[in-house]
């Protein structure tokens, strides 16, 4: 993931709430429905560390938001929109609202439906899918990470542990520096990698063990952890009663074992042949297949804020599970952290793709943001949204 330097500049709490510049291109908003009661939010402000309220997001209603909240979060989405395109959910204890502004590819503009790339937003649920394991007793978290890879990976993970490789305190250099990522993805956008691949490019210097770093090698190792330790593919683990089994999900997927489908808002909003030309995935072939380090997944925002309401609920993972994800040392959880403050969440770039999800545990909201560019500052790039919640 790029977003090595976007995510380290957002774990300060005080990140401007600035999104890029206005836009007025055309889009569309809408609202979905599903009848439940809306829910309450906390009572008392929640802290890293304390239970976190999962009954706040249990039942929170797709009625369509009260039309004066759709108006404020409409003129949020277009502050923060840029050239592009950009597509964004908010579920909240009074409603859902979802909206899109700006062009999916050079004839037509996002939909609230459109797939975008969610790069690093994707180590959540791998984090996610390994606390279920830990659930299970499949293994533990302050187990050696090199018992539980397959004998033919032949890497030096510096005595880390599945804990380690979840709160970035491994020690071990950045895969995504290492590649040069950026600039091969761009070079060889069709080429296929393998997780050993990728680890061989990894120089020798390890830093000790348990100091904080943020670096994507931890996400791409707890690949095959997952599938060495449960002798199935990832994808395979999250759909069969794993994390990505969550109703109304059908567009978050899982690449390359799952395919992007129309609609997508393409890469630059550029357009179909390029899409093709680099190899039917979002951003890229390349980018795809490198795992949860860049672009492995892949979603519409309504699906994302579904599946962020599901876990931030307890419903994927227990709540003592979700207490431990969300306690942050050094700024960061188990494939967690605050992109602002008062959030819950993780920030992402599988470039240009960039991308926001998390929630806002005292006010018992979801907030999803995806967009087909780059942005400079990942971790704050929702802040207008999360101020007209934080605010309303």
């Amino acid at each position: 993931m790029r977003n090595r330097r976007g995510c380290i500049l957002a774990f300060a709490l005080a990140v401007a709430l600035a999104g890029c510049a206005p836009t007025s291109d055309g889009g569309e908003t809408t609202g979905t429905v599903r009848t439940s009661e809306p829910s309450e939010a906390p009572a008392s402000p929640w802290r890293s560390g304390e239970p976190f309220p999962t009954a706040a997001f249990s039942d929170l209603s797709e009625d369509p938001v009260p039309a004066e909240a759709a108006a404020e979060f409409e003129a949020a989405l277009r502050e923060m929109a840029g050239k592009g395109g950009m597509s964004a959910t908010v579920m909240s204890p009074d409603g859902t609202w979802s909206g899109a502004v700006g062009k999916a590819n050079g004839v037509r503009d996002v939909g609230v439906n459109d797939q975008f790339a969610i790069g690093s937003v994707g180590k959540t649920l791998i984090a996610a899918q390994v606390m279920q394991m830990v659930e299970r007793g499949e293994l533990a978290l302050d187990d050696p990470a090199a018992d539980h890879l397959p004998p033919n990976l032949d890497f030096d993970t510096n005595g880390a542990t599945i804990r380690h490789l979840l709160n970035m305190q491994s020690g071990i250099p950045d895969v995504y520096d290492a590649m040069g990522a950026e600039a091969e993805y761009r070079a060889h956008p069709r080429r296929t990698w393998t997780t050993a691949e990728m680890l061989e490019l990894i120089p020798d210097d390890r830093a000790p063990a348990g100091v904080f770093s943020y670096t994507n090698t931890g996400a791409l190792l707890l690949e095959p952890v997952i599938e060495h330790v449960t002798g199935r593919r990832v994808v395979e683990v999250m759909r069969d009663g794993g994390v990505l089994d969550v109703e109304g999900t059908d567009r978050l997927i899982y690449q390359p074992d799952e395919r992007p489908t129309e609609p997508m808002a393409l890469p630059n909003s550029g357009d179909i042949a390029e899409h093709r030309k680099n190899g039917g995935y979002l951003p890229s072939r390349a980018a795809a297949t490198a795992g949860p380090t860049t672009g492995s997944q892949a979603t519409d925002a309504p699906s994302l804020a579904r599946w962020w309401r599901a876990f931030c609920a307890g419903e994927i993972v227990s709540q003592a599970s979700l207490n431990e994800m969300a306690t942050f040392d050094d700024g960061y959880g188990l494939g967690l952290y605050s992109p602002l403050g008062g959030v819950v969440g993780h920030a992402g770039s599988s470039s240009p793709y960039s991308a926001w999800a998390g929630c806002l545990p005292d006010h018992g909201t979801v907030i999803v943001v995806l967009y087909n560019r780059d942005v400079d500052d990942m971790g704050g790039m929702a802040g207008p949204l999360v101020e007209a919640v934080q605010s309303g």
